[in-house]
């Protein structure tokens, strides 16, 4: 059964064979989006990755190519919900991006590699590629980023497609399936090698009913409530909203 991974001498990921990078994702609960109130600290914002490194909570962000092929950290598609501002970010570029402040305070949206630059391995880090698309332009203008990072850093998406260009291009790069299904996930991993999985914390199965070979990693707990609960299936989560 999975259990967290809270304390470094904690052995549970030793029974999984694969990359050793990810006993660091297993010890200690993952920032949803940074430590974010979505009030003063806007989610996804230097701030709120400022204020995970100070608490040393691993950051899971979100990432969205631009039209100008640099790549933002935002959630949605849709500017709206956390700027006010009418658009789509994948038709902005670096200049007009730097115009929008995120829900009325001084943060902006980042570049990843400004967010990089603030993290530089301080703390772990699961980057989530926001794409819906063939694998591509994005994937490629990524992976020269992320050449450049040599720290710790996994990589997920929901795109299977994205997953397995990694696979293919870059297999040393730790790799998860997001799924908000434990089984869907699973599916996908039949083909695509992977080294953990990303699963929805709300679509939990009562028990394991499988050989599980693979870590997995549930999202999103929004209290130590469900993140307890969670514990039965899942060896780490990802949270907010809550200190763990």
């Amino acid at each position: 059964m999975g259990v967290f991974c809270f304390k470094a001498n904690c052995n549970t990921f030793h029974s999984y064979k694969g990359n050793i990078n990810l006993e660091k994702f297993l010890q200690i609960p993952i920032a949803h989006r940074g430590l974010y109130d979505n009030k003063t600290i806007p989610e996804n914002s230097l701030a709120a990755f400022q204020k995970s490194i100070e608490k040393g909570y691993p950051i899971e962000l979100d990432l969205r190519l631009m039209k100008d092929n640099n790549i933002a950290v935002f959630h949605d598609n849709n500017l709206y919900r956390m700027t006010g501002a009418k658009g789509h970010i994948h038709k902005m570029n670096k200049q007009n991006l730097s115009s929008l402040r995120l829900l009325g305070t001084e943060e902006k949206i980042p570049l990843f590699e400004e967010m990089l630059e603030l993290v530089a391995g301080k703390v772990p880090l699961i980057i989530e590629l926001k794409s819906r698309l063939l694998p591509g332009i994005f994937e490629e203008t990524l992976l020269k980023v992320l050449r450049n990072y040599n720290r710790l850093y996994a990589i997920e998406s929901f795109n299977p497609l994205t997953v397995l260009w990694f696979k293919l291009n870059a297999p040393e790069i730790t790799r998860g399936m997001l799924s908000r299904s434990v089984y869907r996930a699973i599916l996908y991993t039949s083909f695509i090698p992977v080294d953990f999985l990303a699963v929805n914390i709300r679509h939990l199965p009562k028990k394991i009913l499988w050989k599980k070979n693979k870590p997995i990693i549930g999202y999103t707990a929004k209290s130590k409530e469900e993140m307890t609960e969670a514990g039965r299936i899942c060896d780490n989560i990802i949270f907010e909203k809550f200190l763990p």
